[in-house]
């Protein structure tokens, strides 16, 4: 599955746990968790949010022309999507840590789900339509890049279709409204969705650029984007949960607790949240409060197949090919159609010297991926495994 990167933590940090109850009234004062660090890297001045959703001239004279030749909303909406999708399927290179502003997807050729759900945003805008945010309410669903594990998010972009009727004051008339989703397995599922802001989608975007720089060891960048998180949307709870990784990679556990908390009290049943502070609770020897935490966790986890895909994965970074093999079974067993679990497989069991089976489950993954691009990418390497074979 391709989403874009809503990263809450690194792999590292997180911990098989989850928390006793916080009640919503416990939220720490953000006002001072935000504090004077020398950290590593140097700093950058963070996007603003007309500079992300901002597109560039030649796209706006593309669009007007785009608007002048089709005259009705259902013409404008049908060119507008085609022409977001030629971006999405011809023009652009997918790339999971490519989260850029509207100008930067369309210069670069790079892009993740939320920057082409940006630039659909800003598209249909420049059009006069009707579009909103929206996040899904995936499953927590975790992917390695950069030797980090992130939990991911996954947002789309709804384009309402209710307008008045020209000339008839008083009337609206209630079209399908259409949303653009770049990840079909989040649209096969049909899972639960909420209209978000605009300042929440900055938020998110900043998170992005925040978690990547982490991962290159950029504290001191990471550290902007958080306060540039904040600063757009203070009630986003993944901001705070994230910089409190921070604060605990760094030594102030007193500031990361409070983080933590500040988090779950924006969002309570935050599975990553609740981790995180049983993870540090037993990283400072007070078991008495982590292993209720822990045990929570694992009664919300144990039943999500991507949870054992993350376990799996994790495993096989660690070269111990038997223990991935468990986990990814036990995804399949969750979920027989999750073709990373398959893949899964056959990368442990090609490592493990077993190239029939490698073939079998790649070819299972094959089966069950449902973009084009798995299908490719699976397609490519039961080519390389059948060429080395043949050379044997």
């Amino acid at each position: 599955m391709s989403r874009f990167k809503r990263v809450v933590t690194a792999a590292s940090l997180i911990a098989l746990c989850s928390c006793q109850s916080l009640s919503p009234g416990q939220r720490v004062s953000s006002e001072h968790l935000f504090v004077d660090l020398q950290l590593a890297g140097e700093t950058t001045q963070p996007e603003t949010a007309e500079q992300i959703f901002a597109l560039p001239p030649q796209t706006k004279v593309q669009l007007n022309e785009l608007l002048s030749s089709n005259q009705s909303v259902e013409q404008r909406t049908k060119a507008v999507l085609k022409l977001i999708f030629s971006y999405a399927q011809d023009g652009l290179l997918y790339d999971n840590e490519a989260t850029k502003t509207a100008g930067e997807t369309i210069a670069s050729g790079k892009a993740n789900c939320l920057s082409l759900s940006i630039l659909t945003y800003s598209m249909a805008k420049e059009l006069g339509m009707v579009p909103v945010f929206q996040d899904v309410k995936i499953p927590e669903y975790w992917t390695s890049m950069l030797r980090q594990t992130w939990l991911n998010g996954h947002v789309n972009v709804r384009l309402k279709q209710n307008r008045n009727l020209e000339g008839v004051a008083g009337f609206v008339l209630l079209g399908n409204d259409i949303v653009v989703d770049f990840d079909p397995y989040s649209l096969k599922q049909k899972f639960p969705e909420k209209t978000i802001s605009q300042q929440r989608i900055v938020a998110m975007f900043h998170n992005n650029k925040a978690a990547v720089a982490y991962a290159q060891g950029n504290m001191a960048k990471a550290y902007t984007y958080y306060q540039a998180a904040a600063a757009a949307d203070p009630d986003f709870a993944v901001t705070w949960s994230n910089l409190g990784v921070l604060y605990r990679q760094h030594g102030l556990p007193d500031l990361a607790e409070k983080s933590y908390r500040h988090s779950l009290a924006l969002d309570p049943y935050s599975t990553n949240a609740l981790a995180n502070l049983a993870f540090l609770y037993r990283q400072q020897g007070d078991i008495e409060r982590a292993t209720p935490i822990e045990q929570k966790v694992m009664l919300k986890r144990r039943s999500n197949p991507y949870y054992h895909l993350m376990l799996g994965n994790e495993a096989f970074i660690r070269n111990e090919h038997e223990n991935a093999i468990s986990h990814f079974k036990k995804g399949i067993s969750l979920d027989q159609n999750n073709h990373e679990s398959y893949f899964g497989l056959a990368k442990s069991f090609y490592a493990l010297n077993d190239d029939k089976l490698a073939e079998y489950y790649l070819e299972k993954a094959h089966h069950y991926a449902l973009s084009k691009d798995d299908q490719q990418r699976y397609k490519n390497k039961l080519s390389i495994l059948n060429q080395t074979a043949k050379a044997y």
